[in-house]
């Protein structure tokens, strides 16, 4: 006897932590994005009071966020090889 259902995926959804591990902030950047909603906010979903989050809509987020650099600031970087050192300089001899 078969039955003629499709074979869908169901998506894996990520706790707080493996969420802040795949973003690569702490977990308490996240639960404040979640109380406040700032910078813009990591879409997440609420299930019985735990935060849960699509690994797939987390770097569609980040992704969308990318800064590209202009060829302003590229020229800037490759004038600039090596960034000034702060404070008193070293003895060399």
């Amino acid at each position: 006897m078969s039955t003629n259902t499709p074979n869908t995926e169901i998506p894996r959804l990520v706790n707080t932590k493996e969420a802040a591990k795949i973003l690569g902030v702490s977990k308490a950047t996240l639960d404040r994005d979640r109380a406040t909603g700032c910078a813009g906010g990591v879409p997440c979903i609420r299930i019985g009071g735990r935060a849960l989050y699509s690994p797939e809509q987390i770097l569609e987020w980040a992704k969308a966020r990318a800064v590209v650099p202009t060829p302003a600031q590229m020229s800037k970087i490759e004038a600039d090889p090596q960034p000034r050192r702060r404070g008193r300089p070293r003895k060399t001899g």
